[in-house]
C-alpha cells in the first residue's frame, strides 16, 4: 500500500496535532475567503477532515475524507462527496489497522488527497501558519504569530 507523500502527511500532522480522541478543531485563517477545515479525531489514528456550507438551511460537507496514521505513513481510508459520491479505499479492523484495500480506489484517493491537502495548506496562509496556528491553540495563547 503506498501512503501520502510527505508533503500531504505533514500537512496532516499540522491540522491533526495535538488532538485527542473525540476531539476537534477549525482551521479558518481566510473567514469568507474559504471554507473553514473541520479535523475531527474519531479514533486513536484515524481523523475526519470536511469542508462544510449551508444548503437550503441544512450544513453539508464537501468533501469529508477519512485518513489514518499508520507505521508506514498516512493512508486516506474514505471520501464522501456532497454529489453523493462515496469512496471507501482501506478497510480497518477494530484496532485500526488495515486489513485490506481496492488499489484502483486508493490510488484516486491518494492523488485527490494530495490535491486538497495542499489547497488546504495555501488557504491557510502555509504549513507554518498551520502549525503556529494549532500551537497557539494547545497553548491556549491567542495571540497573533
Amino acid at each position: 500500500m503506498r501512503v501520502l507523500s510527505k508533503q500531504s502527511a505533514a500537512v496532516l500532522d499540522a491540522v491533526t496535532a495535538g488532538l485527542r480522541v473525540g476531539e476537534a478543531r477549525v482551521l479558518d485563517r481566510a473567514p469568507g475567503a474559504y471554507m473553514a477545515l473541520h479535523v475531527d479525531r474519531i479514533g486513536e489514528n484515524t481523523f475526519a477532515l470536511a469542508h462544510y456550507f449551508t444548503q437550503n438551511g441544512d450544513r453539508v460537507c464537501d468533501p469529508d475524507g477519512e485518513f489514518v496514521k499508520t507505521a508506514a505513513g498516512w493512508l486516506p481510508t474514505a471520501l464522501q462527496l456532497c454529489t453523493g459520491h462515496y469512496t471507501r479505499a482501506v478497510e480497518l479492523d477494530d484496532c485500526e489497522v488495515p486489513t485490506g484495500y481496492r488499489p484502483r480506489a486508493l490510488q484516486e484517493l491518494t492523488e485527490f488527497a494530495a490535491m486538497w491537502l495542499r489547497n488546504v495548506a495555501d488557504q491557510q496562509g502555509g504549513l507554518a501558519a498551520i502549525r503556529a496556528q494549532v500551537a497557539r491553540e494547545i497553548t491556549g495563547n491567542s495571540a497573533e504569530v
